[in-house]
This record gives structure tokens, C-alpha cells and sequence, in this order.
């Protein structure tokens, strides 16, 4: 099951367009929706090009980055999101070059709102998104015109990202299951509940697993099992999955946490590191 993650600047419609393709609001938090504002990650799923997909929404504003930064870690496909009427803005920046450093090469770019610019200035918006991409692993992305609030363009959005998942291929799985963890809660009556993108292995319930947080796991068991609300008795690379964990509390579990099967991870006092500059536009 692919997952694709937006990027892009505040307010620029990124969880408005995420509504429009699922049907699902991904601002979980009553903040968010008082406030208009997309805080922490949100998640949603929909048929995109046959084949069932997860949403990965995360926060526009400078602020909360580091939500941003929690969202994109397990992307197959990437949803960069420019609003016509604004054009080229801070986090469109911020955002593009996260994803040209994390080398994602999959994905769209949906100009959005084109329902209330002029036609020439969405005309001046794609060629001035064109010009920003250019240089970087996006800028072979086609650039869609769409409208959240009129449906217009939504079905060309459908299918080039349908284009683009294909483009991606199978998730990869060479059997060492791992799991980012970018949520944790608690559900009354079940206990610690974490969420995550499966980047490579199957989990399966019944499965003990380590939660690594620091130089020592913390071991646990899978109860239960859902992908996008549904219970499974798998889950396979590329899935968004929730399991429900026997022997620990959710303070133990810090998003950002590593979810692995016992003997698939290890410490190290070794970092690798391929280091570049990313450009600064004033």
C-alpha cells in the first residue's frame, strides 16, 4: 500500500486538497480546526489509480518542521502543494529542499486555487513553480492546476499521481522489518497504541518487537493490528499501520522511536554521512 506525503507552504491548501481526494479530514486536533491551521500530521486514504493509498498531510508553517519532517520519512510518492493566487512562498522553499535532499524523485506538484486567480497569473505560478524546480530531483514533476473547492483539475491530479506511484514501483522489502513511529496514543480498555509507515519487512500479530529510543530496546508484543482502520493479521512494506503493543506504557514510546523485530537493529558509534549545501533564496 503506497503512501503519498504533501509539502508546501502554510495555508496553502494542502489539507483542503487532501479532503477533496479521500473524503476525510485529515486535522485531527480541535486547534486545527478552530485555528484553520494543520499543527501535527494528519492521515487519510483513498483509491488512487486502483489501488488503495495513504495520505500523509503534514503542518505548513516554519514552526512545526519538525512535524513536517516526521511525515515524509516514509513516502513513496511526494504532493508538493503551491497555491496560484500566492506563488512561490517561504516553506515552498523549505519544503522543496527537504525533499531534494531526502532525493525523492516520485511525484506532483498541484497548483491549487486556481478558482480564485486570474487565468494568466496561474499561467505566471506554473512557470515560476517550473523555474523553482529546475536543478533539483523534482523538476521533472508535472505541475497540475487544481481547485479543492470546485473539484476542477482533481481528476488530472488523480492521474498523475496514479503515474507517479507507478513510476515508484513495489515498496522494498529485503525482510528486515522497521517501523519510525510518528504517533503514540492510548486507547482505553487496549493500552499504547503506535503508528508509522512499514518501511521494509511484514509485522504480524503476535510478533515481539523492541522499541528503540536509546542505546538499549524496550521489548514489547504486537496484540493487534490495523491498517487504515481495518484489522490484518499483516502488514506489508508501504503500509500505515497501527499496533496495539502488550508491556509498555506510551511514555516509552517518543515519536521518533525505531520499531524493530528482536535482532534487526543494533547501536553503533559509526555515522555515515554524505553532506551538502541546500540553496538560499532571499
Amino acid at each position: 500500500m503506497p503512501v503519498i506525503a504533501t509539502a508546501g507552504h502554510v495555508d496553502h491548501g494542502k489539507s483542503t486538497l487532501v479532503q477533496a481526494l479521500t473524503g476525510r479530514d485529515p486535522d485531527r486536533w480541535q486547534e486545527e480546526k478552530e485555528r484553520g491551521l494543520t499543527i501535527d500530521l494528519g492521515f487519510a486514504w483513498a483509491t488512487i489509480g486502483g489501488h488503495t493509498v495513504g495520505f500523509v498531510d503534514v503542518p505548513g508553517h516554519e514552526r512545526f518542521i519538525k512535524n513536517m519532517l516526521a511525515g515524509v520519512g516514509g513516502m513513496d510518492v511526494a504532493l508538493l502543494v503551491v497555491a496560484a493566487d500566492e506563488g512561490w512562498m517561504p516553506q515552498s522553499e523549505e519544503h522543496m529542499a527537504v525533499l531534494d535532499l531526502l532525493e525523492v524523485e516520485h511525484g506532483v506538484v498541484a497548483l491549487t486555487r486556481i478558482d480564485v486567480a486570474e487565468p494568466d497569473i496561474v499561467e505566471l505560478a506554473s512557470l515560476e513553480v517550473e523555474e523553482q524546480l529546475a536543478g533539483t530531483t523534482l523538476e521533472s514533476w508535472p505541475i497540475v492546476p487544481v481547485s479543492a473547492t470546485t473539484g476542477a483539475g482533481l481528476d488530472a491530479l488523480r492521474s498523475a499521481l496514479a503515474d507517479a506511484l507507478q513510476q515508484a514501483g513495489p515498496p522494498n522489502n529485503s525482510g528486515r522489518t522497521r517501523m519510525w513511529i510518528d504517533r503514540s496514543f492510548v486507547i482505553s480498555g487496549a493500552g499504547a497504541v503506535v503508528t508509522g509507515t512499514l518501511l521494509d519487512g511484514d509485522l504480524r500479530r503476535g510478533d515481539g518487537v523492541e522499541i528503540w529510543t536509546g542505546s538499549r530496546p524496550l521489548g514489547a508484543r504486537v496484540r493487534t493490528l490495523q491498517s487504515h482502520e481495518e484489522e490484518v493479521e499483516t502488514a506489508f512494506p508501504g503500509n500505515r499501520v497501527a499496533a496495539n503493543l502488550s508491556g509498555l506504557d506510551r511514555a516509552d514510546i517518543p515519536r521518533g522511536a525505531l520499531m524493530a523485530l528482536p535482532q534487526q537493529a543494533a547501536v553503533t558509534s559509526r555515522l555515515l554521512v554524505s553532506a551538502r549545501p541546500v540553496r538560499h533564496i532571499e
